[in-house]
């Protein structure tokens, strides 16, 4: 896997439970910083609260103007509690994207719907237990475990719900229903069980729950350090 590190002036630090102090936001500064590649995806890998403040972590998918493909995951990075809120829902989800021409999206949908699944440059839709499953070529086998395929595939039939109703309109889409809730998305029945360990360390975590209970107004503050995007 290889990574790589931007350094950015943000604004810090900021009260994940009371708001008090204004920060930048990490994914709109991260589209900014990637607006050379040809193409790039970002996940909402994790998330944690620590004492006051809220932290995303992210997993970048970038293709260069020749058409390489590399994967990375940033550190921990601080993020508002607005933002934070907005996204509790949205683990394991594709929070933003570009395609080839330059046209960026913050539609929340599952990780390469837009792009690398359902693409025959990439794959394939073959049968498995009565349905038709993606799978990757052997040198893009990479992007199976970055988007999670491994615990959960992408079904022709939902994707082929995603490509002819969402596809292109700015809208989010979670997978449809499956066991009483969503199919993708912090909350689905999957997620939970391929991120056991995310749920286990939130139960764990009092700062999350007493966090969760304040407002999140926010006010600017002074500027402080620098985050890095990738590690």
């Amino acid at each position: 896997m290889k990574y790589f590190a931007l350094l950015f002036s943000v604004f810090v630090i900021s009260s994940c439970g009371s708001g008090d102090h204004y920060v930048e936001n990490p994914l709109e500064l991260m589209i900014g910083s990637m607006s050379a590649e040809k193409t790039f995806s970002v996940l909402l890998d994790d998330m944690d609260v620590k004492q006051d403040n809220c932290y995303h972590r992210y997993g970048i998918v970038k293709e260069s103007q020749t058409g390489e493909i590399t994967t990375s995951k940033t550190e921990w990075l601080l993020v508002g509690r607005n933002f934070f809120n907005e996204n509790e829902k949205n683990l394991g989800m594709q929070l933003a994207s570009k395609d080839s021409a330059g046209v960026v999206s913050r539609a929340v949908i599952p990780a390469g719907y837009d792009r690398y699944i359902g693409n025959k440059r990439y794959g394939s839709w073959q049968e498995s237990n009565g349905q038709s499953t993606w799978v990757f070529f052997g040198q893009y086998m990479f992007l199976r475990s970055m988007f999670g395929l491994g615990y959960y595939p992408a079904y022709y039939g939902r994707y082929n719900s995603y490509y002819t109703g969402y596809y292109g309109t700015g809208r989010s889409y979670y997978g449809g229903s499956y066991q009483g809730g969503n199919y993708y998305g912090t909350n689905s029945t999957i997620t939970k069980k391929s991120r056991s360990g995310f749920f286990e360390r939130k139960a764990r975590n009092t700062n999350w729950k007493a966090s969760s209970s304040r407002s999140g107004s926010s006010r600017r503050s002074g500027r402080g350090g620098g985050f890095g995007f990738g590690k």
